[in-house]
């Protein structure tokens, strides 16, 4: 008799089993399907076909040159600019991949992968000694790095006259003058004025010191207020993006990419930052890591860099060197 209830109840145990596992199968079904549907209309819904797919791009690690590494394979994309300053940004020559990105006193950055996709190969402009003699300094931040590229391509093209940044107090460092002999002098109220003081000299050497010169009294702050505010659809390469503060960020648009259907863009950035560090070409943490960066200002007013948020609505916005 006890065997018979024993049997009875396992039966009936293992009857309310299998119904049990029966309904969770089904409600596991019933999630699944829930939860796919859910995903799918996310993703739907948050699909944008201005962010590059890895097969619309491909980085070549043979070339040293920006224009050959990072290559658009979607034909629907273009550059819409070969002005000079474009074409020199573009053809400017990167340490072969791989390369960490040094800070000026030749530490190394952490978590480079996550920040870069290459670095030019540009050292760092450094202070002066009594004797003349260049020292590593913590010195070429985020906008000198800005300012060096400008003035590295005007030197190299001899356009002079154009090297020029002001200062917080409103002086400005004319490199014209200072190639011709005349020195920075300031009083006790820290009020500047030029004296000639040295020969013309407009060698390479006697550049990088009117460089220190100018990244020691100018940086986002005085940069914003020198450059013009441009709007986000008129961007090229050579323009900078900005948040000028204290602390501030600034980014050179080295490339912009153009879609001929939609007009969308794609913006490439480089950046040093602080400490003074080697010059990289920034990835984009929104676009699955590629070298371009989405700009539709219009439906997302920011820029999320590696290390820095660019909020439109918050003072952050694109500005141009005057005289192009």
């Amino acid at each position: 008799m006890k065997t018979h209830i024993k049997s009875k109840y396992i039966w009936g145990v293992g009857a309310i089993l299998l119904i049990a596992l029966i309904g969770s199968v089904y409600s596991y079904a019933q999630l699944t399907d829930s939860t796919s549907n859910t995903l799918q209309s996310l993703s739907s819904e948050t699909s944008d076909s201005s962010l590059p797919d890895k097969n619309d791009y491909m980085i070549n690690d043979q070339e040293n040159r920006i224009i050959n590494r990072y290559v658009c394979l979607d034909k629907d994309w273009e550059r819409p600019y070969c002005d000079d300053y474009s074409q020199w940004l573009l053809n400017l020559e990167l340490y072969p991949d791989g390369h960490d990105v040094r800070y000026y006193n030749g530490m190394l950055k952490s978590n480079a992968s996550r920040i870069n996709v290459g670095v030019l190969k540009m050292d760092l402009v450094g202070t002066f000694n009594s004797n003349g003699k260049e020292v590593s300094a913590d010195l070429q931040q985020c906008a000198d790095a800005c300012m060096r590229l400008w003035a590295e391509y005007l030197w190299e093209k001899k356009q002079y006259s154009k090297i020029h940044f002001k200062g917080g107090n409103g002086f400005v460092y004319e490199y014209a003058k200072w190639a011709e002999g005349y020195r920075v002098h300031f009083d006790k109220s820290w009020h500047a004025s030029w004296r000639k003081d040295a020969q013309p000299d407009y060698g390479y050497n006697c550049f990088r010191k009117y460089l220190s010169l100018v990244f020691m009294y100018c940086g986002t702050l005085t940069l914003a207020h020198e450059l013009k505010k441009i709007a986000a659809t008129d961007v090229r390469p050579g323009d900078i993006l900005i948040y000028g503060g204290s602390p501030g960020h600034a980014l050179t648009v080295m490339d912009v990419l153009r879609n001929k259907k939609t007009g969308q863009l794609r913006v490439m950035f480089s950046q040093s930052y602080m400490p003074a560090q080697e010059i990289e070409i920034l990835t984009s943490p929104d676009d699955d890591y590629a070298p371009w960066f989405t700009i539709d200002i219009e439906h997302k007013p920011w820029v999320n860099s590696p290390q820095w948020y660019f909020d439109f609505n918050k003072g952050s916005c694109f500005r141009r060197w005057a005289g192009r």
